[in-house]
């Protein structure tokens, strides 16, 4: 009788080693973070104030990384240009940047709509690091990525969907 409960012992902390291997082996490989290129030097956080960390299944074809301030004009008529063509841009991973505090990044994201959409992630970095980086003068100031995360194209100032997504095709 003791021999059988032992073999049975065995048997169930063997099938659960064996669940537990297979859990854990079968994490996607979409679902661990990615190198962003050089947006890593950014540091950014997400609004939650956690590390941004993105993942390839975060990570479309292209990616547009947006500078901005809550309180420029021209950076909120871009939020409205990427939320009336949203449908044009299901390819492209967005990620508005801003070195302001925190609440109001969140109040940004939401008040335009765009904190919705699975391609659009909001971030803050510091305004040095995002400065030495992307050397910006002007709001909103974008950079577009190819597949490779290799910079493309520079835009400042509100920028229509269709000029920046004709630097995508080519």
């Amino acid at each position: 009788m003791m021999n059988k409960r032992r073999i049975a012992i065995i048997a169930m902390v063997f099938v659960a080693v064996l669940v537990a291997l297979t859990i854990n082996g079968c994490g996607s490989k979409d679902d661990q973070p990615v190198s962003m290129g050089e947006l890593d030097k950014l540091e950014m956080l997400a609004l939650d104030g956690t590390k941004l960390e993105f993942t390839k299944s975060d990570l479309r074809g292209s990616l547009i990384a947006v500078v901005y301030n809550p309180g420029c004009d021209h950076c909120q008529t871009q939020a409205q240009e990427f939320y009336q063509n949203m449908d044009k841009l299901e390819d492209v991973t967005i990620i508005m940047i801003g070195s302001v505090p925190m609440d109001e990044l969140k109040d940004f994201s939401e008040k335009y709509g765009l904190k919705n959409f699975k391609n659009v992630k909001f971030a803050y970095a510091s305004p040095v690091n995002t400065f030495n980086l992307l050397r910006v003068y002007d709001l909103p100031h974008m950079r577009l990525y190819n597949k490779e995360l290799l910079p493309i194209r520079e835009f400042t100032s509100t920028t229509s969907v269709d000029h920046i997504l004709s630097f995508v095709k080519k």
